[in-house]
């Protein structure tokens, strides 16, 4: 989980899993440096797809690393890294690996929503050549009266767009 620190107290959020017939290690090397505009070709509703990345401050399994997202209708949104576990290039121990971010700078029509959204992303080796993927989204209202378009938006669209990209997360893994 995501220190006190950096996750919002309340929020609209979602959650999906998946399987992986995969290592861990074979997971998480094709994670860290996955290219967006393959987990999210395709838009979901009013979210659009993934374009590209630009401005990547460093590694990105390295805590404070950064990046501006580019979406298919022209906006943008900024990512931050708040936890890599493992990090800077290091391969998982342990069973278990954990990545953690922030997205803010919202630039189109959940800018109106949101200040920020916090996503982590747990793998947990279940079995040999099987692991287990679990990604958290939470979103932060703008104010309280935000909360419930939120949910709306994450009910019919975000929650989509989550399940395919978890989905296509797992296929490149699996892909080697």
């Amino acid at each position: 989980m995501l220190t006190s620190a950096h996750q919002p107290h309340t929020g609209p959020s979602a959650q999906v899993s998946t399987a992986a017939s995969a290592s861990l290690a074979q997971v998480w090397a094709a994670f860290v440096p996955i290219d967006l505009a393959q987990v999210f070709p395709r838009g979901s509703g009013p979210i659009p797809a993934v374009v590209g990345t630009r401005d990547q401050t460093g590694p990105w399994d390295v805590v404070g690393s950064a990046r501006q997202v580019h979406l298919a209708d022209g906006t943008s949104v900024r990512e931050e890294i708040l936890a890599s576990d493992p990090s800077d290039g290091a391969a998982p121990s342990g069973g278990r690996a954990r990545f953690a971010y922030r997205v803010d700078g919202f630039t189109g029509p959940l800018a109106a929503l949101t200040d920020a959204a916090f996503g982590e992303w747990t793998f947990v080796e279940t079995a040999p050549g099987r692991t287990e993927i679990t990604w958290r989204y939470t979103f932060v209202p703008r104010s309280s009266l935000m909360a419930a378009p939120l949910s709306v938006i994450i009910a019919l669209f975000w929650r989509t767009y989550m399940r395919r990209g978890i989905e296509n997360v797992r296929r490149l893994a699996e892909a080697g």
